[in-house]
This record gives C-alpha cells, sequence and structure tokens, in this order.
C-alpha cells in the first residue's frame, strides 16, 4: 500500500471503521484486521494495474460505498477488484471498473456481495477477461441487486455451495452464471440478457431456478438455460424468450423442470437421450420455430403426470377440449423432421419460415410418411400457465431474438403473436 490508503489504516489501527473521503486514493488496499471502510461520495481506489486492488484478509470486514478501479490482468494472479480471503465479509455498494475479475471468493463462507455495479472493458478478446464474480470453493455467499456486464462469464461458481443468487441482471457477456461442481444452489429473480446463454449448470446437484428471465441471447445457437449433467434441478416459473435454443438438457437425473414460459426460441427445448427420470411438466411453449427436439427415450423424461401435460402453442391452435376439463383430446407430437434437418444443416434455417416449409410441416403431421422418435405430451394442456417474472421480461436487442439477422427480427415478431395467443388462452381458462 502506498499514499492515504496507508496513513488512514495507520489512524484507526485501534479502531474499527475506516473512512475514506472524495478523491482518488491510491491501492492496494489490504485490510488484514477487522474493520469497516466506509466511502463518501465520490471515494475512488485505484490500484496501478498489478495485483489486486482491494484484498481482505481478515474475517467480519465490511467494505461499502466506493469505487474501485485498475486492478492488474494476470489470470494466473487472479487479479481483482476485490479479493476476498475471509469469513462473514460485507461487500456493498461497490462500482467496479476495468479490472480482470469484479470480485473472487476464495475459500470463504458466509460472505455478502449486495448492490455491485461491476463493468469490465468492452471489446477485449474472452481470453482477456475474468469473471464479474468469482466463487472458488465458498459456502454460504449471498449475492443480490447486482448489475454485471462486459466480463467473461457474469457470476462463476466453482466448488462454491449453498449460495444464494437473488434480483440480478446479468448482460453482455460470455454466460450470464456459470456453476461447476457447485451443490445446493438457489437463483430466483435473476435477469439474464443478451449473452451467449443465460445459465450454464453443469456437474452440479439440488441447484434451485426459480422465477429467472432468461431472454435474447443472441446467436444461432444461443442458449437461455444449460442444464449438463446435474441431479436434482429443479426449474420452476422462469422466462425463456427469444434465444436460439431456450434450454439444453444432456443428462439431467431426476430433473423438475414445471410453470416455466419457453417462447420465442429458434428451439425451445433440445433433449439428450441421456437423462432419466426429469419430469416436465405444466409449462408452456408457444412461438418457438419448433418446439423440441428428441426426448422420446424410455424413462428420460416424463410429459404428464396425474393427467396432466403442458401448453403447446401450436396444439392449443388447432387442439380441442370438448369435456372442458382443460386438457386437449387428442396428444401433441412436440418434435418435428424439420427440426432435427435443421438442427443437422444450419444453412436450411433461413428458409424454415418459407410458406413451402409450413405446407411440408403439415402435409407430415397429417400425413406421416417418416416419422422420427421424439418428444409426444398425452395430456396437453388447454390454456398456459402465468409466469410471475412476465412483467419484467425485457425489449429485444436490434437485430437480436432467437438467431441472427432476419431470422432473429423474424422471432421478435412471432413472439409477440404468442403472447396475444397466450394473453387468449388465459382469458378462455378463466370463462
Amino acid at each position: 500500500m502506498n499514499g492515504a490508503v496507508v496513513l488512514g489504516l495507520a489512524l484507526v489501527a485501534g479502531q474499527d471503521t475506516l473512512h475514506l473521503g472524495p478523491g482518488i486514493h491510491p491501492g492496494p488496499l489490504v485490510i488484514d484486521r477487522p474493520t469497516v471502510v466506509l466511502g463518501a461520495p465520490g471515494a475512488v481506489v485505484r490500484g496501478a494495474g498489478r495485483g489486486s486492488v482491494v484484498e481482505v484478509r481478515a474475517a467480519g470486514s465490511v467494505v461499502r460505498g466506493l469505487r474501485i478501479e485498475r486492478s492488474g490482468r494476470d489470470l494466473g494472479g487472479d487479479d481483482a477488484g476485490v479479493m476476498v480471503r475471509a469469513d462473514s465479509v460485507v461487500l456493498a455498494d461497490l462500482v467496479i471498473r476495468d479490472v480482470l475479475h469484479g470480485v473472487y471468493v476464495r475459500n470463504a463462507r458466509d460472505v455478502t456481495l449486495h448492490r455491485l455495479d461491476i463493468a469490465g472493458p468492452p471489446g477485449l478478446l474472452e481470453s482477456e477477461t475474468g469473471n464479474g464474480i468469482h466463487l472458488w470453493s465458498s459456502r454460504r455467499v449471498t449475492i443480490t441487486d447486482s448489475r454485471i456486464a462486459y466480463v467473461r462469464d457474469g457470476m462463476f461458481l466453482e466448488y462454491a455451495d449453498s449460495v444464494d443468487v437473488r434480483d440480478n441482471r446479468v448482460e453482455h457477456v460470455r454466460f450470464g452464471l456459470h456453476y461447476m461442481f457447485s451443490h445446493h444452489n438457489r437463483f430466483t429473480r435473476n435477469v439474464f440478457t443478451d449473452n451467449q446463454a443465460g445459465a450454464v449448470i453443469m456437474n452440479s446437484n439440488g441447484v434451485e431456478v426459480t422465477d429467472n428471465v432468461f431472454a435474447w441471447n443472441a446467436g444461432s445457437r444461443s442458449y437461455g438455460l444449460v442444464i449438463q449433467t446435474a441431479t436434482d434441478p429443479a426449474v420452476r416459473g422462469n422466462l425463456i424468450v427469444g434465444n436460439g435454443i431456450g434450454v439444453f438438457f444432456d443428462n439431467v437425473i431426476r430433473g423438475t423442470f414445471s410453470g416455466n414460459v419457453v417462447a420465442g426460441n429458434w428451439l425451445g427445448l433440445e433433449l439428450f437421450s441421456n437423462s432419466e427420470a426429469t419430469r416436465i411438466i405444466g409449462n408452456a411453449l408457444l412461438a418457438n420455430t419448433f418446439d423440441a427436439s428428441g426426448g422420446a427415450t424410455p424413462g428420460a423424461y416424463t410429459w404428464c403426470a396425474d393427467g396432466r401435460g403442458n401448453y403447446w402453442g401450436a396444439a392449443g391452435a388447432r387442439g380441442y377440449d370438448l369435456d372442458g376439463d382443460g386438457v386437449l383430446d387428442l396428444p401433441h407430437r412436440a418434435t418435428s423432421p424439420l427440426a432435427e434437418v435443421a438442427r443437422r444443416r444450419s444453412g436450411l434455417r433461413l428458409f424454415l419460415g418459407s410458406p413451402a416449409a409450413g405446407a411440408l410441416e403439415w402435409a407430415e403431421r397429417t400425413f406421416p410418411v417418416f416419422r422420427l422418435a421424439g418428444a409426444e405430451d398425452p395430456c396437453p394442456l388447454a390454456a398456459p400457465p402465468e409466469p410471475a417474472m412476465l412483467a419484467r421480461l425485457p425489449q429485444a436487442p436490434a437485430g437480436t431474438g432467437g438467431g441472427r439477422g432476419a431470422q432473429g427480427v423474424a422471432s421478435a415478431a412471432v413472439f409477440a403473436g404468442g403472447l396475444a395467443l397466450f394473453a387468449a388462452a388465459r382469458r378462455r381458462s378463466r370463462r
């Protein structure tokens, strides 16, 4: 350390609070005894472009109300705006700029991260960037009301268990939230938009995904939510809109996917055959170019329980419920042969909205010539669920929405029409 920060710590050697006034305070600031650091409006801690700007080594410390900037950029050294190496630390009301990692929590417990505004320099290569918030070998961390942009992954959890992620917004990154070997975590009411993927859950067990928005994550192979090699995930009440692929299921064991709206994506659900006992029930799938691919392997996915399945926009438009029990009278085949062809030959995707493609789709459903194994819902619903997050759907960025170029623009338009059908179906169900 040097300058004003050294002097400030010397003056409070026997106390528990350090006040930093307006102006630039040269870093690094190393907190090695329990201290509350409070920044006045305009207080900036600026690093020298080497190492971390603030390092917290003392349990029970608090850092609040600062702008923190200019860390080193050494990925091997885990340079960060704030490096946390102690338990029961609180970081709140921080603006973090021009850093490699925003906040790095290493081998710590009971850490609170609240109202952080983290942004890396835009325009860098992915290999030159770190993560907004990186948790390594940590437990019981809470991340709330934060905004993250222009980093590699918004939040990256590695061997991090019992983490609560709530009410955050992440955009312009690779993966909004990335789990690796992290168990019994919850993320709730977050918005992930305009990324390569909203959230990626890999090699993790017991993750709860509730009332989030995964929207407008751009590119023909972009994803709203990826669930890969996961046991007992519970995905409920989410809004998954305008992505290349809405949800990707790969080796999902005893998963629950219910009460979600999957709409306006190029492909709603991509379902690998290696999953087991995963329930996909009580969701609404509408205005996707294709609703589903795969999903026919016995024992992999359950589409109906207690006589109730999912709402499919395509089935609702042409189906009927003569006995008024809320379930359509005929099963719905959700998988299209055209989806399988287009998934393997991306060059054909621009032609899928043509009248010729629509005629082929109708002919195949009416007079099946080649029937590919795929998802079939034996008890499709007559009306969709209504997720709590519908009001928090962000506007589509220009030129995006489930693909690139013309297909992306078309997706946004189709989704707008799908919302009208959604509302009409809800009105019919209330009569």
